[in-house]
């Protein structure tokens, strides 16, 4: 099934039963069930966040970032605050309903939240006419 869970009060994320706890030894749970490459790792298999398809890469330098790339193309009518993957977002984590900053109408960002994380933003990418959740922390 391939189902992700992003925690906001743990720096965790689980797919179905494969937990990684990012303030632990992660880097071997990745490399047993993601393949590198370079400085990433992909998870070979589609998964699903917030009832869409996704593929998740884990890019590791002096910072972690997550990148979920949803694969439904999507086309926007105002702003990225209208698609239903961020209205999924924050109703999922209602913490974060009052911390997130419109920086254009492709890019959403949260600010000041209450969560582990320390960063999170919605990108819009016309040209592929996806979206992207990045969560970032420090290494």
């Amino acid at each position: 099934m391939n189902n992700l869970q992003v925690s906001m009060n743990h720096k965790k994320i689980a797919i179905d039963n494969i937990a990684i706890d990012f303030m632990e030894q992660f880097p071997n749970k990745l490399k047993e069930f993601f393949t590198f490459s370079g400085n990433s790792y992909v998870f070979d298999r589609e998964i699903t966040y917030l009832s869409e398809k996704a593929n998740i890469i884990i890019v590791i330098s002096h910072k972690i970032e997550i990148y979920i790339i949803f694969k439904d193309y999507v086309y926007l009518d105002n702003t990225i605050l209208n698609s239903k993957i961020v209205r999924r977002f924050l109703k999922k984590y209602p913490i974060l309903a009052s911390s997130y900053e419109l920086i254009s109408p492709m890019k959403l960002e949260f600010k000041n939240s209450n969560v582990v994380w320390d960063y999170l933003s919605f990108t819009y990418d016309a040209k592929q006419a996806a979206i992207t959740l990045l969560i970032t922390t420090l290494n």
